[in-house]
């Protein structure tokens, strides 16, 4: 009998659970350590200069905005701890994505268990199967997966990292010094780590219950840390000399709405699909750009939905709030989380981003996981035997599952975009990004024979929004390696008409009319184009073998040496060259550049 007793202690032990939880964790994103920079990745990792500079650019990640080292849209954003990590590894192992995927594997194990421990410490008077399983969905939520396994969502992890260690430290340990920090790198891991204020409070509230004057008193220093860290966060941002992004519908698809009734609306419908997707993770996108999610108004069935699920949810919240607090807890830390990502009160640069939900889908979490206990009366229930934990087990082995799968979706960019395909085919973004990854790949040979496939791709982002300048531009380009010269011309001169300064345009135009025989109209482009200094070799090839086909030899030789001067090592344009001289009986200067050709 004694035998029996330690072995059911041992197995119910928060230890053992804690490493049950962590391996469970570790298991389920481990096949993401071999996966590559994918998406955002290159901005904030491969192609960022400041992370590039590895340690060196440390000083330079602090005092920059988040996308400074990557392109000069200054969009408000001030993200440096997980720009400084990538730095540090970069040092270590540079270029490779192995060590950027194990960090995010890493660190989101230990946020798991370090939840755990914090469940177990405000549930302490439950069983312990109400903190295991509460952990256990979030850590199997497939939701996690558009965070875990993209290296640039390490700001998400971070930031959830640090408010739990914030909680273990200042509120449960009393370790205000340790706490400080930890709520400082929360900051600035993410913005929206601000929001944990308030529930830093309230957890504190539920420890001592002091009075609301007392509470501030004993919570002064996180006031005067969150104002200095917003000082900092807008000193970085206003005195860059870079000016504010501006954001239109092509970021955020709520600007294309008539006016601000549908905008709420259309958040709210939005703020009802976030609440789905908490349950019922099905068909998630990394991108829900325009026109995925279309406005809609107050009479639209979408809206109706996403007001019936919010009013639902207010309704469990005052229900339970002296019934199950927990319940009432979990509901408001969801609203809570979610709330400056909503687009309800404030309009952001995203659409909507399942990655959003990393944070909030814990509230849900905690409401759903107790609820389950509390209604068939097993929350001080010591054994695993009864329905709710085999109902629990069950949904998590479905999302472990469902997790698993959408991980590898997350492999590379053509995994990414043509998966998503079929989950948000109403988004310029995803239809932009598919076609041109298949384009690449056309180019590549790793796929041959798909150009009407890419056709098709960049026709339907056009066909979803007309102004697309991407589609516009390599639509043509498209049309032109099809040898659709025509096409190619007549989707050039329109986006050039729609972007006059994309200057690249020119030159595609110039090719274009190049490949027609209209030897006049190539050469003025072409001139655009070398006065813009947008040229390649083959504009110099091509516009110095339109003024040798006009007989015009002396134009072709000047176009050849300005050539030959800016890419000296290009044999065809030393060999144009010498044919241009030897019709015009320079025979040694011809002879000369066939041997450089040769």
């Amino acid at each position: 009998m004694k035998l029996q007793s330690g072995y059911n202690n041992f197995y119910t032990s928060p230890k053992f659970l804690g490493w049950v939880l962590a391996i469970v964790t570790f298991a389920l994103y481990s096949q993401t350590i071999s996966y590559g920079f994918v998406l955002d990745d290159s901005a904030v990792v491969q192609n960022n200069k400041f992370v590039q500079q590895g340690l060196s650019g440390i000083g330079k990640i602090f005092t920059s905005f988040y996308w400074q080292g990557y392109t000069t849209a200054n969009d408000g954003i001030y993200r440096p701890l997980s720009l400084t990590m990538f730095a540090i590894e970069w040092q270590l192992i540079p270029n490779q994505p192995i060590i950027h995927h194990a960090v995010n594997i890493l660190l989101y194990t230990l946020s798991i268990v370090l939840l755990f421990k914090v469940c177990r410490y405000y549930f302490s008077s439950f069983s312990i199967w109400t903190s295991f399983f509460i952990t256990l969905l979030f850590a199997v939520h497939p939701i996690h997966a558009e965070v875990v396994a993209n290296i640039k969502s390490r700001d998400e992890i971070l930031c959830f990292l640090f408010f739990l260690l914030t909680i273990q430290f200042y509120v449960i340990k009393n370790n205000m010094w340790l706490g400080i920090i930890s709520f400082f790198l929360c900051l600035l891991s993410k913005e929206s780590g601000i929001l944990f204020f308030p529930i830093l409070l309230f957890l504190q509230w539920i420890k001592t219950k002091p009075s609301p004057l007392l509470l501030v008193k004993e919570n002064i220093s996180l006031v005067i840390l969150s104002v200095a860290w917003l000082a900092l966060h807008q000193y970085i941002i206003n005195s860059s000399s870079y000016p504010k992004k501006i954001y239109t519908y092509a970021d955020n698809s709520l600007f294309a709405c008539d006016d601000k009734v549908t905008q709420v609306a259309t958040s709210i419908s939005m703020m009802g699909k976030y609440v789905i997707n908490c349950f019922v993770p099905n068909n998630l996108s990394y991108d829900y750009s325009y026109n995925q999610i279309p406005c809609v108004g107050i009479t639209s069935i979408p809206f109706l939905v996403g007001l019936l699920l919010i009013l639902s949810l207010l309704a469990i919240l005052f229900w339970a709030r002296r019934r199950a607090s927990a319940i009432s807890f979990g509901i408001a830390f969801f609203f809570f989380t979610i709330l400056l990502t909503s687009n309800i009160f404030l309009k952001i640069g995203v659409t909507m981003a399942d990655r959003l939900l990393f944070t909030p889908v814990l509230g849900l979490a905690i409401a759903f996981a107790y609820a389950l206990y509390y209604f068939t009366k097993k929350l001080n229930a010591s054994s695993f035997k009864s329905l709710s934990s085999y109902l629990l087990l069950a949904i998590t082995c479905i999302f472990f599952v469902y997790s698993f799968n959408r991980s590898k979706v997350w492999k590379s960019n053509t995994t990414l975009f043509l998966s998503d395909l079929a989950n948000a085919p109403n988004s310029g973004k995803v239809q932009y990004n598919a076609a041109t990854i298949l384009f690449e790949d056309s180019l590549n040979l790793t796929q041959p024979n798909i150009m009407a496939q890419v056709i098709d791709g960049y026709k339907s982002v056009l066909a979803i929004d007309a102004l697309d300048k991407g589609a516009l531009i390599n639509l043509g380009v498209c049309y032109y390696k099809n040898k659709q010269y025509e096409q190619s011309l007549q989707l050039s001169k329109k986006a050039l008409i729609l972007y006059p300064s994309e200057k690249i345009i020119n030159e595609n135009i110039a090719d274009a009319y190049f490949k027609l025989n209209n030897f006049d109209s190539a050469v003025h482009y072409y001139n655009k184009c070398f006065i813009n200094n947008t040229s390649k070799s083959t504009s110099y090839n091509f516009c110095g073998v339109a003024w040798f086909t006009k007989k015009e030899y002396d134009s072709a030789i000047v176009v050849f040496k300005n050539g030959i001067h800016l890419f000296p090592s290009d044999a065809e344009l030393w060999l144009n060259y010498g044919s241009t001289l030897a019709i015009t009986t320079k025979y040694e200067d011809a002879i000369l550049a066939f041997e450089k050709a040769y």
